[in-house]
C-alpha cells in the first residue's frame, strides 16, 4: 500500500519535490512515467499561474513535460488517438496522452490570442485531474457534468466541441465535459458542490479561469459584432449618399432647365415693344414648387431671377457635401475592410491546420 501511495504520489509530479528530482524515485520503483520531469521553463510557470492551477493542480501540469509549440512545429502532435484534445474553431489546439502522461499545446504567436493557450493549458490539465480521480468519483461526477452540460444553452459552441473531442472515443466523454465545463462554463454561485469541490482541488480559482475563455473568445466574437455593426452603418451610408447624388442630379438639371426658360422668356419679354411690356403680367410655378403670383413681367421676372440666383448659389455646395460624404465612405470601407482581414488573420491564427 505504501509503494502505491509513493507511486500515485510520483504520478503525478511529487508535489514538493523540485522538478528534475523524479526520475530516480521512479526508476526505483520501476514505474515507466514520468520519465523526467523537467523544471518548468518560465512561459510554462507562467502559464500555470495565469491559468489559476492551484499546487496540486501545477503538480500535474509540471509532471507532464507541456510542450508549447508554433502551428508548424504543432502539426500532426495530437492525432486521433487515446489523446484528449482542446478544440478551438473545430481544430485540435492541445492534448493529453495519458500513456506518455505528456501535454503539447498549440500556442498562436498574435499575443491577443494568448488566452487560448492559457485555457488549452488548463484544460489538459484537467484530463490529466481526471485521469487520477478513483473510478469511484469519476461515476459521481459524470452525472453532475451531464447535468451541468445539458443546462448549457443549445447554441453554445462547447457542445460541438465536446462532440468533435470525443468523436469515435465515447469513453472520452466524461473527461471530455470535466474539462470543458471546467474550462468554459461558470454560473453565479457555482455548479454542484460536488463537482466544484473536485474542480478546486487543481484550480485556485474557476470564475477567473473562466474569464480567460471568455475574455479572448469574447474578443472575437465582438470584433465580429463591431464588424457587423460598422458594415450596416457604412451600407446606410452608401444608399442614402447615393440617394442625395440622385436628388442633387435631378435638382441641378431642374435648375438648368429654369435658367434656359428664365433666359429665353426673358428674350421674348425684350423683344416686345415698351406698351406691350408694360400691359405684360406673368406667373410662375418654380420647379420647387415655389409660386410666383401673377404680376407685371419685370416684377415676375425679377423674382424668378432671385429665385435663379438662390438655386445656383446652393448647388455648390450640396455637390461639395456629397463628394466629401463619398470621400468619407471611400475611408470608411477601407477601415472596414481592414477589420474584416484582422479578424480572418486571428480566426485562422487560432486554427493551427489553417495556419
Amino acid at each position: 500500500m505504501v509503494v502505491l501511495a509513493g507511486a500515485s504520489w510520483l504520478y503525478v509530479g511529487a508535489p514538493g519535490l523540485a522538478p528534475g528530482s523524479v526520475s530516480a524515485l521512479g526508476s526505483k520503483l520501476g514505474l515507466s512515467h514520468p520519465a523526467v520531469v523537467a523544471a518548468p521553463s518560465a512561459d510554462v510557470a507562467a502559464l500555470a499561474d495565469e491559468a489559476h492551477l492551484s499546487a496540486a493542480g501545477k503538480s500535474l501540469f509540471y509532471g507532464t513535460n507541456p510542450t508549447l509549440l508554433g502551428a508548424r512545429a504543432f502539426a500532426g502532435q495530437c492525432g486521433d488517438g487515446q489523446a484528449q484534445h482542446a478544440l478551438s474553431a473545430g481544430s485540435t489546439v492541445g492534448c493529453f496522452e495519458q500513456g506518455t502522461n505528456s501535454i503539447v499545446l498549440y500556442e498562436p504567436a498574435d499575443p491577443r490570442l494568448h488566452g487560448s493557450v492559457v485555457t488549452s493549458a488548463a484544460h489538459e490539465t484537467l484530463h490529466a485531474a481526471w485521469a487520477q480521480l478513483t473510478d469511484a468519483e469519476q461515476t459521481a461526477l459524470t452525472p453532475l457534468l451531464s447535468a451541468a452540460v445539458a443546462a448549457i444553452p443549445a447554441a453554445d459552441p462547447v457542445h460541438a466541441q465536446i462532440a468533435d473531442s470525443v468523436g469515435t472515443h465515447p469513453d472520452h466523454l466524461p473527461t471530455e465535459m470535466f474539462a470543458y465545463v471546467g474550462t468554459q462554463v461558470w454560473r453565479p454561485g457555482g455548479l454542484a458542490p460536488q463537482l466544484e469541490a473536485t474542480y478546486a482541488r487543481f484550480i485556485s480559482d474557476r470564475a477567473a479561469l473562466v474569464a480567460v475563455y471568455t475574455g479572448w473568445n469574447g474578443m472575437l466574437e465582438k470584433m465580429a459584432t463591431d464588424i457587423q455593426a460598422a458594415s450596416q452603418a457604412l451600407a446606410t451610408r452608401q444608399a442614402e449618399n447615393a440617394q442625395s447624388q440622385a436628388q442633387y442630379a435631378a435638382d441641378a438639371a431642374s435648375v438648368a432647365y429654369y435658367r434656359t426658360a428664365y433666359q429665353s422668356k426673358v428674350a421674348q419679354v425684350a423683344a416686345m415693344s415698351a406698351g406691350q411690356q408694360a400691359r405684360l403680367e406673368l406667373s410662375w410655378a418654380w420647379w420647387d414648387g415655389t409660386t410666383l403670383p401673377m404680376a407685371p413681367a419685370q416684377v415676375t421676372l425679377a423674382r424668378a431671377a432671385a429665385l435663379l440666383t438662390r438655386d445656383e448659389a446652393a448647388l455648390p455646395p450640396r455637390e461639395a457635401a456629397i463628394q466629401s460624404e463619398a470621400a468619407a465612405i471611400t475611408t470608411e470601407h477601407t477601415r472596414v475592410q481592414s477589420l474584416v482581414a484582422d479578424l480572418q488573420r486571428l480566426q485562422k491564427e487560432i486554427d493551427p491546420s489553417a495556419s
